[in-house]
């Protein structure tokens, strides 16, 4: 099984596994722009050339539609999708600035929204940052509040905060207690701690807070308000640390995560469960077979509803409010408890997920 790491977007374990081929280029009437082919067909440094490149020489659109036409021929751009949209949209916030916010789309979970965010916070930098955040999202505030685009650009800021502060955990966090009400800072901490590991081997600002001895570290040290967030996201790399074994990493929650957030913990691993089956399993039969064969490794019932309900919101939401695949998992768990639990999660979800309009889907 892939690493959950890059299943949380982003290729960064890969560059650890995959040689690095000489780049091979094409001229798009600028940028050279590398072709990605052969052995750099699974290289991330290449594909980030490429569409860094290809946002300057050729536009967003033909950037993302590059991307997403090779997507569908390539497990490796399946795992690296959400990451390279990142590259995509930060390179556009560098050209445009927040103006490019209106260029993308929601290919591989809006990852373009979060890196135009993260460019147009680069630029206000790390003196400025603190007394400037809440001016960031002040135009999707305004015009829709607590829409799609609302939502991407203060998720987007947590990833922002991380990289003004080198990737530094408890200097990002203060930086979303700034935004304007808890639903702001609430998203924002999530991408706080999804940056967290999506940096762990960047080059220029690797993670600072990950512990392979204490895998669900910072959630232990953080305060209580960010836990939620912490936990949600932090089973990833715990799963990885424990090579993708769920039944560990269930005992792991049970045992050593905070006795109030437990629950939470075991709600990351059925997100983990989700999104592993949305990227390496085809068809919602299939997908929630594997989800409930993931949960279903859960210590006890608890546990086990936990995790259903973590699966179906991660579903809900990186779906934009699609609940079809949501309803196909719950009509496909035998155990009445868990249905239950499913029943209860998508219905909760399907009315707190914001959707983006039909400008912005891919």
């Amino acid at each position: 099984m892939t690493s959950p790491v890059r299943r949380l977007g982003g290729p960064a374990l890969a560059v650890l596994v995959f040689l690095v081929a000489a780049w091979g280029v094409t001229r798009a009437g600028g940028p050279a722009v590398p072709e990605c082919a052969g052995g750099e067909s699974l290289e991330f440094g290449c594909f980030k050339g490429r569409y860094a490149a290809l946002t300057r020489a050729a536009g967003v659109r033909a950037a993302l539609d590059d991307l997403a036409k090779r997507r569908d021929a390539s497990g490796y751009l399946v795992a690296a999708c959400h990451q390279l949209t990142h590259v995509v949209g930060r390179t556009a916030g560098e050209l445009r600035g927040e103006t490019a916010f209106t260029e993308g789309t929601d290919l591989c979970a809006s990852g373009y929204y979060h890196g135009v965010t993260e460019a147009v916070m680069g630029r206000i930098g790390p003196e400025r940052i603190g007394a400037e955040a809440r001016t960031v999202c002040d135009t999707h505030r305004r015009r829709d509040n607590r829409s799609y685009l609302h939502y991407n650009c203060v998720h987007g800021m947590g990833h922002g905060f991380m990289a003004v502060h080198g990737s530094d955990v408890f200097r990002s966090l203060p930086g979303c207690d700034a935004l304007a009400d808890d639903w702001e800072r609430h998203h924002c901490y999530g991408g706080v701690f999804m940056e967290n590991l999506t940096a762990m081997n960047s080059r220029s600002r690797p993670s600072r807070d990950l512990r392979p001895d204490a895998p669900l570290y910072p959630c232990t040290a953080v305060d209580a308000r960010y836990k939620d967030e912490c936990y949600v996201k932090q089973t990833a790399y715990a799963l990885y640390v424990r090579n993708d074994d769920f039944a560990a990493v269930f005992a792991l929650c049970r045992d050593d995560a905070d006795a109030a957030f437990r629950g939470v913990c075991y709600q990351g691993l059925g997100g983990d469960a989700a999104i592993t089956s949305s990227k390496y399993v085809r068809g919602d039969a299939a997908r929630a077979a594997t989800i409930r064969a993931l949960c279903l490794q859960g210590p006890d019932g608890e546990a086990r509803s936990h995790c259903v309900a973590g699966a179906v919101t991660t579903i809900v939401r990186d779906l934009a409010g699609n609940d079809a695949p949501a309803r196909t998992l719950c009509g496909a768990l035998a155990e009445r408890a868990l249905t239950a639990a499913c029943e209860t999660a998508r219905l909760v979800a399907s009315h707190g997920v914001p959707t983006p309009d039909a400008t912005h889907t891919h």
